[in-house]
């Protein structure tokens, strides 16, 4: 049973479903504390993460190579996007002083 659950794709999706009540809540959670300047980022995040679900799904279900590679190389963009907006983020910060 688990297995045809996981095989058909269906495991796949619930985590997609999940992550993008996470994206929805968590930004406006965000938003309403004052911290809008990270929904960027966390978006970033769970693009990334949302993109290798995908790749996995296609993998599960039988989809084509390219597929999968496309998802890969969306979800390293998106990597990139997030380790770009942190970047600027500690080094815009008025309190970085050059440490991690």
């Amino acid at each position: 049973m688990i297995e045809d659950f996981v095989a058909s794709g269906h495991a796949a999706d619930l985590i997609l479903v999940v992550m993008a009540l996470e994206a929805i809540f968590l930004g406006f959670y965000l938003k309403k504390r004052g911290l809008s300047r990270y929904i960027l980022g966390f978006w970033a995040a769970l693009a990334a993460g949302a993109a290798l679900v995908l790749a996995l799904r296609t993998a599960l279900t039988g989809g084509g190579l390219m597929v999968i590679v496309v998802c890969m190389g969306l979800s390293f963009v998106a990597h990139l996007i997030e380790l770009a907006l942190k970047i600027v983020s500690v080094l815009t910060n008025p309190d970085y002083e050059g440490r991690a």
